[in-house]
């Protein structure tokens, strides 16, 4: 954005006309503003004082006596006309024409270069300097006297020049004015540049988190930062121009003006006050000008080494499931993602149940990171994995001193780690009656108290709970809280079991074989056949996909490696499944398969895998469209396929 510099023209009648008849140049860099005020004397003073104390000027330009009083009385710069030989010549030979002798008028000092131009004047020229008004006219009328017949000076003496009947020569021309607009708006721009330096310094002195002191090269101190006077207990105005070494204890500011070097990163006791400080004298052209000191409480870079270590180790505190990572092919799980995303969208309380190893944390993750709070911590704790004791302090944090063993300075919860993101509480079912009192106070007033503090700490933080056990019958029990369940139910969903949602096996045991580095292309195609999964259908899962991944792990490392045909692969799986004690269990476990089918295969080939996996394509379209009541469009709908295909799968091959 360009500069505007506002340039206030004094003059008096014939040089405020000049003033106004001068345009200034365009290459000054600036947008300029010249007004013009008719004045002289001290009713140029007045306005000039009056525009400065309003803040309307940059810079005052006028010429003669103006200039002289104006820079006794105001603080910003004052430019004066410059008058050149060849101005003071052409002036001089203008007021000749007139006859007699001229008057060459100048306030308190001769004009300079007057005398080099006496010589190549054709007139007497009678010099003139007054120091006052009742000065200039007793001179005026005396020179009129002797047969002057022309005033050569500002517009104020050619006024008073007329009053004696002179023929009056302003000394000034356009070409002067005009330089003397340029000369200021430089000027007022470098004056800009200055203050801008001056007060750019002055604020990182002053709002610099540390203190800060300067003193000369004698040690007397000439500058003392708010941060200072509040680390030491001094007030600037006690100490600036006073020695370092007579009003501070241990300064040392004498010491590096003697040897002239640097003291860094120096651990000191000043007064009752330890400090780190760095203390280093200032050179200007090689000579020793002075010495700075700048320095911190201990506590404070203490307090802030905690803190870097704190955020490293949110670093770990980072949600690296989204929902578009969890691996499906049901229905029932397509709803509950959909849900999820739906949650995701507001910053409500959501509390996931299901049985354990369902996948609950990985969908909280996925809700944090769809979420408006994804860039923030996403922070998990099981709530059953801690005694209360621990559990408190871990969840609200505690502050020094608040019991035998606490870490110096107190530590910060995971409420508190968990501020602009979200706080995933595993197992919630677990926590006690009293530490079930403290969440729901949280949860209402979204303030935390630290164990042995006496302030609350506000946390902007969301909520996702999760649990494997009916909190409504507990609360029915008395176990749980029934104000603190519809604080955490705001928001339900539910991860049906894996057997529930058998669809979802044979795309989950792809996923974790592809993890495995291991697992060879072969084992995944086969995989993808159906080889693995057909066998494992008619177990419950109560380990749900947890207990999934460790089958997984158990084939991986007992195939070591090979690739054993899809004959001896099934007959593999089943070997293990039976090891395990992975036998179908419960009501109806083993009605989803076809009969025959399962019972212990031992010489399958490719073709026999794709006839199980047809058969038991045919079978879910055949639930499926018995939930459907007949309906093939709903039940097409219900598993995610064209009629199209619906019809194909219960027709087979």
């Amino acid at each position: 954005m360009t500069m505007v510099v506002r340039v206030a023209a004094m003059g008096y009648r014939e040089l405020a006309d000049l003033f106004r008849n001068v345009t200034p140049a365009a290459d000054l860099g600036a947008q300029v503003q010249v007004r013009v005020y008719d004045a002289r004397l001290n009713r140029a003073v007045e306005i000039a004082r009056d525009l400065e104390d309003r803040g309307e000027a940059d810079v005052f330009v006028s010429g003669g006596a103006n200039v002289r009083l104006l820079r006794r009385h105001v603080q910003l710069p004052v430019v004066g006309i410059p008058v050149s030989a060849f101005d003071l010549m052409r002036a001089i030979k203008r007021a000749s024409s007139a006859g007699g002798s001229v008057a060459v008028v100048s306030f308190e000092q001769p004009i300079e270069g007057l005398a080099d131009v006496l010589d190549l004047v054709p007139v007497p020229v009678e010099e003139v300097v007054y120091c006052d008004p009742r000065e200039l006219h007793e001179k005026l009328a005396a020179a009129r006297s002797k047969g002057c017949a022309t005033v050569v000076g500002s517009s104020y003496p050619c006024e008073v020049g007329r009053e004696y009947g002179m023929r009056c020569s302003l000394i000034y021309c356009g070409e002067s004015i005009r330089l003397a607009v340029r000369t200021a708006v430089e000027v007022a721009l470098s004056r800009y540049r200055e203050l801008a330096k001056t007060e750019e310094l002055r604020t990182v002195l002053n709002f610099t988190f540390g203190g800060i002191l300067a003193t000369d090269k004698e040690g007397v101190i000439t500058h003392f930062n708010p941060a200072a006077e509040r680390i030491l207990g001094l007030r600037a105005t006690e100490v600036i121009g006073r020695k370092a070494s007579h009003v501070i204890d241990n300064s040392r500011m004498d010491r590096v003006l003697t040897t002239g070097e640097a003291e860094i990163n120096q651990v000191q006791q000043v007064g009752s006050v330890t400090i780190v400080t760095n203390r280093v004298p200032v050179v200007v052209s090689g000579q020793l000008a002075g010495a700075v000191a700048t320095f911190l409480e201990a506590s404070t870079v203490e307090r802030a080494t905690e803190e870097l270590r704190r955020l490293h180790r949110r670093k770990g505190f980072v949600a690296r499931i989204s929902l578009s990572d969890i691996v499906y092919e049901s229905q029932i799980m397509r709803k509950v993602i959909r849900m999820a995303s739906q949650f995701a969208a507001c910053d409500l309380t959501v509390l996931i149940t299901g049985e354990s190893g369902v996948g609950k944390e990985l969908l909280a993750q996925g809700i944090h990171n769809a979420s408006c709070r994804a860039g923030g911590p996403f922070v998990a704790i099981n709530c059953a994995a801690l005694p209360e004791n621990l559990l408190e302090s871990e969840l609200f944090g505690y502050e020094e001193g608040a019991f035998s063993g606490a870490r110096r300075g107190g530590k910060e919860g995971l409420f508190e780690m968990a501020h602009r993101g979200t706080i995933f509480l595993d197992e919630i079912s677990e926590l006690s009656p009293s530490l079930q009192a403290k969440l729901l106070r949280v949860l209402q007033e979204r303030e935390v108290m630290r164990v042995g503090g006496t302030s609350l700490v506000p946390v902007d933080v969301r909520v996702i709970a999760a649990t494997n056990q009916d909190l409504k019958r507990r609360v029915q029990g008395g176990a749980f809280r029934e104000d603190l369940f519809y604080r955490l139910a705001v928001l339900r969903v539910h991860v049906p079991p894996l057997r529930e949602r058998m669809e979802d096996l044979q795309p989950l045991i792809g996923h974790l074989l592809s993890k495995r580095p291991s697992a060879s292309t072969e084992l995944l195609e086969a995989a993808r056949l159906q080889a693995i999964a057909c066998p494992l259908r008619a177990y419950r899962w109560p380990g749900n996909v947890r207990e999934l991944e460790n089958f997984v792990d158990n084939l991986v490392v007992i195939l070591d490696g090979r690739v054993p045909s899809p004959r001896d692969l099934v007959s593999i799986v089943t070997d293990l499944a039976a090891q395990l004690g992975m036998v179908a269990s419960g009501e109806g476990a083993g009605n989803r398969y076809p009969p025959g089918d399962l019972d212990r295969p031992r010489s399958f080939d490719q073709a026999d895998l794709r006839r199980l996996r047809d058969a038991y394509l045919r079978q879910v379209a055949e639930e499926a469209l018995a939930a459907a009541g007949g309906n093939r469009r709903v039940a097409a709908r219900m598993l995610g396929v064209s009629r199209t295909t619906l019809w194909r799968r219960l027709k087979g091959p």
